[in-house]
Formats: C-alpha cells, structure tokens, sequence
C-alpha cells in the first residue's frame, strides 16, 4: 500500500498566494503612507478651516440663491503652509447669476477652528450673506 505524500499550504498554493499577498501588502502600505500624511498635513495647517468654509459656501442655500449654482473659486488667495492656526482669505466667486466676493478670518483656539468672519458680498447688489455663525456650530 502506497502512502501519499501531502504536500504542504506553501507548495499546493504559492502560485496564486505570492501575487495575493504581495498586492495587499503593497495596497496597505500605500493607505497608510496617505493617512499619515492627510493627518500631519490637517495638523499643521489651516487646510481644515479652508475645507470647512468651501464646504458650508457650496451647501448653504441663501448663497445659492443670491450666486446660483455652480459656485466656483476664481482667484484663491489660499496657501496652507502660511500659518497653521490662523485662516486669512479673500476669494473671489462665480455663480451662475451673480459674482460674489468671500472673506474669511479664523483662529484655531484650544484645537478648534473659530471664524471670527465669514462674509460674501454679491456684487452688483453689494448683499452681505455672513456664514460665520453656521461654521462655529
């Protein structure tokens, strides 16, 4: 009687899980490169505050009543590595009935973001819609 030899996981499935494995390893390492770095740049920069503003502009409905939709950032006056806890910019906007300017000022205080203004003026009726409130929640 003939005894079968088995062979190990290793030999019977090295073909397919070499590939496997190493694709995966590659794809973690590459999530974490890109966490670690999203993180330490939201860290050291105002990026947050900026992605909050851009973000309430784009959703706030009062705003697109006065510019229409889209809204698009003509002229960014933004640049993140200039201070990391302090937010100073003016944008210039386009809607699609009206142009309108945003200025923002904040400060981080105690690890949050606090917008000492956030203001669009629409030209053409020089209407103030203030946002600030909205962002400070």
């Amino acid at each position: 009687m003939e005894e079968e030899i088995r062979q190990s996981w290793w030999k019977r499935n090295w073909k397919w899980a070499l590939p496997s494995g190493g694709c995966l390893t590659i794809l973690i390492i590459i999530a974490i490169i890109i966490g670690v770095t999203f993180n330490s740049l939201a860290k050291s920069t105002s990026i947050v505050a900026y992605i909050n503003v851009v973000t309430e502009l784009q959703g706030n409905t009062e705003v697109a009543q006065a510019l229409g939709k889209p809204i698009e950032i003509l002229e960014e006056g933004y640049d993140p590595e200039v201070s990391k806890d302090h937010l100073d910019v003016q944008m210039q906007l386009d809607g699609q009935k009206a142009d309108g300017t945003l200025i923002v000022k904040a400060d981080k205080i105690d690890g949050k973001w606090v917008y000492s203004m956030c203001t669009i003026t629409v030209e053409g009726t020089n209407q103030v819609i203030d946002i600030k409130d909205a962002l400070n929640d």
